[in-house]
């Protein structure tokens, strides 16, 4: 989770931690993540020789997963075997598993916990407005002091942030019975 927290602080200037603990940061978060649960993976097909091919990475489509090892994220075979760790290396932030070994075309899937980091940043950059809200503009003996851009620049990065978030989705309720059924 270090790692997440990293990048998120990454994305709102708080590589001092100096406005959010690594608590509040987790909180936020927590509110953005995923549960990913047997996803295929794609298989990357690497040519080796002239005519062979091996298939040792595998990428996900999610991205910002956390890690700490089988409890978090998982790697399991077509026949429902969950892969040891030792089987495999994972790059947690791109969402990539790299196999030790020739998987020879094998199906893979994921399970774990992937969080939108986009989201995150954009609750915690409307957080950082919401703070600096009343900040206002003063001038005097010819000095200006444009305090009010502050706010206007969280506000700016809270909409970047938001649109490049997943997109929400949900089941429609009704009468007790999903729209569908």
């Amino acid at each position: 989770m270090s790692d997440i927290i990293l990048e998120l602080r990454g994305a709102i200037d708080d590589a001092t931690s100096a406005v959010w603990t690594d608590d509040e940061l987790q909180d936020v978060l927590d509110q953005h993540r995923l549960r990913v649960w047997r996803e295929p993976m794609e298989m990357e097909r690497t040519l080796v020789s002239a005519s062979d091919y091996e298939y040792k990475v595998y990428h996900s489509r999610w991205r910002n997963f956390e890690s700490g090892g089988t409890a978090y994220f998982q790697v399991e075979g077509a026949d429902g075997t969950q892969r040891g760790t030792a089987d495999y290396t994972v790059n947690y932030i791109a969402g990539v598993v790299s196999m030790t070994a020739d998987q020879e075309g094998s199906a893979l899937y994921l399970s774990g916990w992937s969080y939108d980091l986009n989201a995150a940043a954009a609750d915690c950059w409307r957080q950082r407005a919401s703070k600096v809200s009343s900040y206002y503009d003063v001038q005097a003996d010819g000095h200006r002091l444009s305090r009010s851009q502050w706010f206007a620049h969280c506000r700016d990065l809270a909409q970047m942030y938001a649109n490049q978030a997943r997109p929400i989705t949900v089941r429609q309720w009704r009468n007790g019975l999903f729209d569908d059924e």
